[in-house]
């Protein structure tokens, strides 16, 4: 009894703890950098503190976005409630005039800080000094005009316009590469300060399994070149390798690729989807649910009445779920910043997923032959004594509106020890995903298919179904529900291993 009365008080606390939990802020100071007024050719240098404001640990890296610039470390972990600072080095050889340029600010987890940091500044010509002859250089974005062959190739540079040795590099190196390799080179201009494009690059990158590290980045074909030296130095030999490629073995599209990267991406939210759905209507929620509307009937609720407690209810077992979810997934989060914490989640996720799925084939089995009661993934009975009994004291309450929301946020804490089967390797599964906002954003996708079932149910007995004909079809179709179970963990194993 004891130990029945522990487990609800340690959900009720961390659920409510999990609500606030916040992601780590990062504040720059200085907040740009504005180095003033300069003479053409110097180097200058500053240093950038960075405090992490938030409740855990996080990665801070600046991508520079010009050969021009660069920031030592290239990343560092800071501590929640502590700082790090970067060295931030500006070499204006090749401008002139008013100046900006940006690093791209990449952290771990992602979202929890401005996108860019500003280096902003006058760079003056050198006193006496004749012109550098670059302001007479002109950048073509188009394919170049040539003799020869009537041969073309499409590339996608990535850089920030303003960039000096990206302009020469389009000006003077790409009409070079076309006169000597008698080619038309069409060059697709993308400004990386766009995120959509640096997005682009990104899933580019990580495509051909690879990190974004330099910018700017060159795609010719299947090879993406990154930096503007390692640019100049493969760039003939990229070009040579496209254009020996026969037709019939020609590289997709860019923007093909592209978008087949993103639907990928899209792809996991169907397994998360199917998750929730599959939760809704598992035994340990369906099979309290119909207590409930039974327990109703009995109470002599009305249709209207049953309608109203069903919506409180629905509406508090969502907030409650995702206020659980989002709990566990931002201390999961935390504890994957240590990569080997995040090797031994991924591999724990594949072999509890590879068990819950045997597990829910071999529940199937015992469904098929008339033992229900056999199975192994279901709530102890303790706890759905502990259920039944909230249940029939809240129904008979006369504060309708009070004792919905209570029974909806008591019945969500006891059944989390069954349906935390699925929630919990869901949620290591969104750990691992690329965009935190993303993952946040999967999350509550899985929460609303989860009351989906809770809303038809209320719905149909709203019209006139009644608890019997509902407990009839669910044990009709009990055992589809466990093979949609062990597919859904099946399928999570394959996005984790693969992913």
């Amino acid at each position: 009894m004891l130990r029945s009365r522990i487990l609800p008080a340690l959900l009720l606390i961390f659920a409510a703890a999990s609500l606030s939990f916040g992601d780590p802020t990062l504040v720059f100071s200085p907040s740009q950098w504005k180095f003033g007024s300069i003479f053409k050719g110097e180097k200058i240098q500053t240093v950038v503190t960075v405090k992490n404001t938030g409740d855990f640990d996080v990665t801070v890296g600046l991508l520079p976005t010009c050969t021009c610039n660069t920031a030592t470390p290239a990343e560092r972990p800071i501590k929640a409630g502590g700082e790090g600072s970067f060295v931030i080095l500006y070499d204006s050889s090749d401008d002139t005039g008013i100046t900006r340029k940006d690093f791209i600010v990449r952290t771990q987890p992602p979202g929890v800080a401005p996108p860019y940091y500003t280096t902003t500044g006058i760079v003056r010509s050198e006193p006496h000094a004749g012109g550098t002859g670059q302001g007479s250089q002109s950048a073509t974005s188009g394919p170049a005009s040539v003799s020869g062959p009537a041969h073309a190739v499409t590339v996608a540079y990535y850089y920030t316009p303003g960039c000096r040795t990206c302009e020469q590099f389009l000006s003077t190196e790409i009409p070079r590469l076309s006169r000597e390799l008698g080619v038309s080179i069409d060059v697709e201009r993308k400004d990386v300060l766009q995120p959509a494009v640096y997005k682009e690059l990104a899933v580019l990158a990580s495509s051909r399994g690879e990190t974004l590290h330099e910018i700017p980045a060159l795609a010719v074909g299947n090879t993406l070149l990154q930096g503007d030296a390692n640019i100049r130095k493969e760039v003939a030999a990229a070009l040579k390798t496209q254009l020996a490629r026969a037709p019939a073995q020609a590289a997709p599209s860019l923007q093909a690729e592209v978008a087949a990267a993103l639907f990928s991406e899209r792809l996991a939210a169907l397994p998360i989807a199917l998750a929730g759905l599959i939760d809704g209507v598992n035994p340990c929620a369906f099979t309290t649910l119909i207590f409930l509307l039974a327990s109703l009937a009995l109470a002599g609720r009305g249709r209207r009445e049953v309608l109203l407690i069903g919506s409180l209810f629905t509406l508090s077992v969502f907030f409650t779920y995702l206020g659980i979810g989002y709990g566990l997934f931002t201390v999961l989060r935390a504890a994957s910043m240590v990569s080997i914490v995040s090797l031994v989640i991924r591999w724990a996720l594949v072999i509890v997923l590879a068990v819950f799925a045997g597990l829910s084939v071999y529940d199937y089995t015992l469904i098929r032959q008339g033992r229900p009661t056999h199975m192994l993934l279901q709530l102890p009975s303790a706890l759905k004594r502990q259920i039944h009994a909230s249940i029939r004291t809240r129904v008979r309450a006369a504060a309708l509106v009070g004792s919905s929301l209570v029974l909806g946020f008591l019945v969500s804490l006891f059944e989390f020890a069954c349906t935390g089967q699925v929630y919990l390797p869901m949620l290591a599964y969104l750990v691992r995903m690329r965009g935190g906002t993303v993952a946040l954003g999967l999350l509550l996708l899985y929460n609303l298919c989860f009351i989906v079932p809770l809303l038809i149910v209320f719905g149909a007995s709203y019209l006139g179904v009644s608890s019997g004909r509902i407990t009839t079809w669910f044990q009709a179709h009990m055992g589809k529900v466990k093979l949609g179970l062990a597919a859904v963990f099946a399928a999570l194993a394959v996005f984790t291993l693969v992913g």
